[in-house]
């Protein structure tokens, strides 16, 4: 035994510098682990140790001790980019990394922008590398040279392949089931991605789950028709009443109730009196007051998501529609359906006051049935024409974007409003707005917002306030972009006869300042959880009384809502929300988080809860579950109709056509 240990000792005092550079890189994965989920501990680490051990191995291989000094420098400095990049998008965004964000690479670029962040994790990894590198050059200095034969590098190569093996056999196991990725909805008891397997070792996973083990099995048309067109919706008691109405759907960027709500749920908002909220948001206090107003909504998806959702009613699970699927056909969108069912002259316009080619709106947009996008391009020159016919005395749209702030609402709207709302035909046209877009600092163009609002509010000097003051400014100016578009229905009589949709797309995430105002300390904190994601969501439509309804809703529900009001049946099964004026909830499925919440619920699996409020009742865990159970059944069958193209074939198409006229009769 003391002949083997001392073997052992001597290897281990030759190679401490591989020693060494294997115990740093474990050191940096678990503090980057650490600051994402506040626990280093990573429960199924062997992808990753399966990888630094083959890494050891080649290193192994190399008979200069100062060569395998550089190298585990270089892959340590290596390591802890990468780490500190994916724990900044976490901090950013909220989500962990998978193969689908390569897509949105470009997007992705085209908003980082400067935000305060937690660079604890790095100082930390760069603790851990001067540490290595001290000790490396120490020794270096001792074993300049060493003594590796053939026997050495042959027992070293084969140790590298077995550690390989280890990892292959990991990611294989990881992705076993991933035919049957629905099955994890429900059972899965894992942790989060990082939790379980850390930080590179996700990235590898991701890598290997979008190249190698893809869902090739597709189900057959006919067992997908049995299931999508098993059960027609029910009419609510709003069924039908704005069947002759004109359609505007805003989204709202990054709009949260406590902009120009003052409640008890907001401990940390401005503390602003009624009169004074009146003052500073005149339109959007009078739409609130005149509105079915959803005060349980929840949104938790990113602008793209949150959109298509919007328009579309489901979306595919490890894909992007933006990317993957942007010649798909999809006859089952708002503006597609409108135009088949009611009126096929019907105007479908969207809005974006950015760039088309974001998103790749510029092609999605097309497939979901909007005859044209308008973006900022176009409104400059919609402006300069306007301009040079002497329509307008100066410029209605002025370019933000290129030097560094947001276009203003406002302006898109003064500019595009006759395009926006014509009065000699019926449209549907739908906004997504851009001056709320974070990050909050003090705006050029938004001066004069800011000036009103000191003029009611003496700030305290906290950065956190200035944030919040700063944001407060954005939704002022979406308030006058309101107050533009109210205006221009109602002098060409179209306000009667016109229902419009307004809802945030998500919570704002930027600089934490959601769980600022809200006081909820930490990201994924277990306290208030859900009301991280409550965003309104508001309808203003003549046919309706001003409303409050208190059920858990969210971005699903607002596809069957719209197609509810214009009294357009639909089957159940292709959507995955419910209409806000029926009593059954539903239940949200992140597509980009990958959890499901409930009315005081928020669970990773249905077998692996994060959070149940102590409001909850037993009775509402069973409902939650069962609807949750059929809504994977409904992401399952819409999965197919995605990655198949299903309606892209001429009979499946005709097919749904010809149901769908049916079930109107």
């Amino acid at each position: 035994m003391k002949k083997y240990s001392g073997r052992i000792f001597q290897w281990g005092k030759k190679n401490i510098v591989i020693l060494m550079y294997v115990l740093s890189a474990v050191f940096i994965e678990m503090v980057s682990v650490l600051a994402v989920e506040n626990n280093p501990a990573i429960t199924h680490p062997f992808i990753e140790l399966g990888i630094l051990g083959f890494i050891a191995c080649l290193i192994g291989l190399v008979r200069k001790n100062k060569t395998r000094l550089g190298i585990c420098i270089v892959l340590l400095l290596i390591q802890t980019i990468l780490d500190l990049g994916f724990v900044i998008v976490y901090d950013m965004t909220g989500q962990y990394f998978d193969y689908g964000m390569l897509s949105l690479r470009n997007d992705a670029m085209g908003i980082l922008e400067s935000i305060p962040m937690n660079f604890t994790a790095f100082y930390a990894a760069l603790f851990f590398c001067i540490v290595f590198i001290v000790f490396g050059l120490r020794a270096v200095r001792r074993n300049a040279v060493l003594e590796v034969n053939v026997k050495n590098r042959i027992i070293s190569a084969g140790a590298g392949l077995i550690f390989l093996a280890c990892s292959f056999f990991a990611v294989a196991n990881n992705n076993s089931s991933t035919v049957d990725k629905y099955s994890k909805m429900i059972n899965n008891s894992q942790g989060s991605n990082y939790t379980s397997m850390g930080i590179i070792g996700n990235v590898v996973n991701e890598f290997a789950k979008g190249i190698v083990y893809t869902d090739t099995q597709y189900m057959s048309s006919d067992k997908i028709d049995e299931f999508l067109y098993e059960s027609v919706t029910e009419k609510s008691p709003k069924f039908g009443v704005s069947s002759d109405n004109n359609v505007i759907v805003m989204l709202v960027e990054t709009f949260e109730w406590f902009s120009f709500i003052k409640s008890e749920e907001y401990p940390n908002g401005l503390d602003l009196t009624e009169d004074q909220i009146k003052y500073l948001f005149p339109n959007l206090t009078q739409f609130y007051d005149e509105s079915v107003v959803m005060t349980n909504f929840h949104s938790r998806e990113k602008t793209d998501i949150s959109e298509t959702l919007s328009i579309l009613g489901s979306y595919p699970t490890d894909a992007y529609v933006d990317y993957d699927f942007e010649y798909n056909t999809l006859p089952q969108t708002v503006p597609n359906l409108m135009r088949t069912l009611m009126d096929k002259n019907i105007q479908t316009r969207s809005f974006h006051n950015g760039f088309k080619s974001f998103y790749n709106r510029e092609k999605t947009h097309k497939i979901f049935g909007f005859e044209s996008l308008t973006d900022s391009y176009d409104m400059y020159d919609m402006a300069d024409k306007m301009l040079a016919e002497g329509k307008l005395k100066e410029t209605s749209m002025h370019d933000y974007l290129s030097k560094g702030e947001r276009n203003l609402d406002s302006e898109m709207i003064e500019t595009c409003k006759d395009v926006m709302f014509p009065a000699d035909k019926r449209f549907y046209t739908y906004i997504t707005t851009i001056t709320m877009h974070g990050i909050y600092y003090e705006r050029d163009n938004l001066k004069a917002h800011m000036e009103k609002l000191r003029s009611v509010y003496t700030p305290k000097g906290t950065e956190e306030e200035a944030i919040l003051m700063n944001y407060v400014s954005t939704v002022m100016e979406f308030d006058k972009a309101l107050g533009v578009m109210m205006k221009d229905l109602e002098k060409k009589g179209l306000l009667d006869n016109t229902t419009i949709i307004m809802f945030g797309d998500h919570n704002c995430y930027y600089q934490q300042l959601s769980n600022y105002v809200k006081d909820i300390e930490d990201y994924d904190t277990k306290n208030y959880y859900t009301d991280l994601y409550k965003v309104p969501l508001m309808i203003y439509d003549k046919n309706l009384e001003h409303q409050k309804i208190d059920k858990f809703t969210c971005t699903a529900d607002m596809v069957p809502t719209i197609l509810d009001l214009l009294g357009i049946r639909t089957y159940e099964n292709m959507y995955y929300g419910n209409s806000v004026f029926n009593s059954r909830e539903s239940v949200l499925y992140s597509r980009a988080y990958g959890i499901f919440v409930g009315d005081g619920i928020v669970c990773r699996s249905l077998n692996n809860l994060l959070y149940v409020s102590d409001m909850v009742s037993e009775e509402y865990q069973k409902q939650f579950r069962t609807e949750a159970e059929e809504l994977i059944d409904e992401i399952r069958y819409c999965d197919q109709v995605f990655y198949q193209d299903y309606f892209g074939d001429k009979k499946n198409y005709e097919t749904f056509i010809e149901n769908m006229k049916k079930i109107q009769r």
